[in-house]
């Protein structure tokens, strides 16, 4: 996963603390520097709303109006995030605030920078893995929060820096917009948005250092077969072989180590996993005949050697496992284990049906290569592998979430401080009334 959560995270920290300074935020001497964040915070909840709305069509008409923003509060926020705010001139501040423009700078460039790299998780992050539907509104509810904060920190600057009305009210309509879009974004339960996913090239085998990180390992193993460019039938063979070597390691160790209320329902697992392994196996019997010209992807291997190195001592001693950590780092990684012997039957049946992998032709003088048939053992081997990991994983119980996030949304964040900067004190005159 990327950084995305944490870098927003920091963002909206750093934003709802010069919110509530206006004294300081305001102090700021460097002209450019204070463009250059509001140009950037702008920038950053354009994109992320035109990527989390791609379908919202413009508003009607020249100008939003008053029921335009009751009717749809999200579609006339993305129209107002088109231009770039109007740019300030903060007026240079008196000799009693000398002292605080240092400090002012230091903050509006820690802003620019934390958007900037915000911005860079959000746009360099697989498209696929951006909420979508109903798990889209908690984003949504992010960027009217990060708006509407940032359209209070021009509305400080403007209070200094004496601009023309045009601009009061330019900033007065996108608090009040972005204020009714948060609320219309936040009117219904949230659920917590997947962290965002690099693009399938920049996806990296991930460290196993011990027992602790088998389990990430392991869903990175599945992620990583399953986007990756190509494998060989030799690479799939020598995968599954491994693989199966880690799944009876785990079982072994599980078992070997289970307190005694939980020894019966471990056995049972344990009675299932080894057949599971030999499904692998079989797997890699099947491709032996098997060929294809393309180079493999290194990555699944490279990702399958770091887990071989954590679980391999287990194989001769599982004892190594009997601490309640190592017990609950192995059971957590059955699930995502038995996700990637389902990540390398897809992604054989891919490549078989892609017509990416050959079978030696029957008859002839001459060795010729073919695609492969429905009759070809290996789709008894994938299926049988399939339906193994499947009715495995129905007797496994999913994880529990965890009772804490590790980061807070930004329109959790940024909620408390907005509430005191609520656009009631802005006339509503600002955007034209319906007709």
């Amino acid at each position: 996963m990327t950084r995305f959560d944490a870098d927003l995270h920091r963002l909206a920290t750093h934003l709802a603390a010069m919110v509530a300074a206006p004294a300081i935020t305001t102090a700021a001497d460097d002209t450019a520097l204070v463009n250059r964040a509001r140009r950037a915070l702008r920038h950053c909840c354009r994109t992320m709303l035109a990527d989390l709305t791609p379908g919202n069509a413009d508003m009607p008409g020249q100008v939003p109006r008053l029921a335009d923003v009751a009717l749809n509060p999200v579609g006339v926020l993305d129209r107002m995030l088109h231009d770039d705010p109007p740019r300030l001139e903060p007026p240079p501040p008196g000799k009693a605030r000398e002292g605080v423009a240092e400090k002012a700078n230091g903050q509006w460039k820690r802003l620019a920078d934390a958007t900037e790299v915000v911005v860079h998780e959000w746009t360099s992050s697989d498209p696929d893995s951006r909420p979508t539907g109903e798990h889209a509104w908690t984003r949504i509810a992010d960027v009217a929060a990060l708006t509407q904060a940032a359209a209070v920190l021009d509305r400080h600057l403007v209070d200094t820096d004496k601009a023309a009305l045009s601009v009061l009210h330019v900033c007065s309509e996108v608090v009040l917009v972005a204020d009714h879009a948060r609320q219309y974004a936040t009117s219904g339960p949230l659920p917590h948005a997947a962290p965002l996913q690099p693009p399938p090239q920049r996806l990296a085998p991930q460290l196993v250092r011990g027992l602790a990180d088998v389990p990430a390992g392991m869903a990175r193993l599945c992620i990583l077969i399953t986007r990756a460019g190509h494998l060989r039938p030799s690479m799939i063979a020598a995968l599954a072989t491994a693989h199966g070597r880690s799944i009876d390691a785990i079982a072994t160790a599980l078992t070997a180590t289970a307190p005694p209320g939980q020894r019966a329902a471990r056995d049972r697992v344990a009675d299932a996993l080894p057949h599971h392994g030999q499904s692998l196996a079989t797997v890699a019997l099947a491709c032996r005949t098997l060929e294809s010209i393309e180079p493999d992807d290194p990555r699944p291997a490279m990702q399958m050697r770091e887990l071989r190195t954590a679980l391999n001592p287990l194989t001769d001693r599982p004892r190594l496992a009997a601490g309640n950590s190592n017990q609950q780092a192995l059971h957590a990684a059955l699930r995502p284990a038995l996700g990637a012997s389902l990540a390398i039957e897809g992604a054989s049946l891919s490549h078989i049906r892609s017509a990416r992998w050959y079978t030696p032709a029957e008859g002839g003088l001459r060795l010729t290569w073919t695609k492969i048939g429905d009759d070809h053992p290996i789709h008894e081997a994938l299926a049988l592998v399939g339906a193994h990991a499947r009715a495995l994983l129905s007797k496994i119980p999913p994880p529990q979430p965890p009772a804490r996030r590790p980061y807070q949304a930004p329109h959790e964040i940024l909620g408390p401080t907005l509430h005191h900067a609520r656009p009631s004190r802005y006339s509503h005159s600002a955007l034209p009334p319906a007709p």
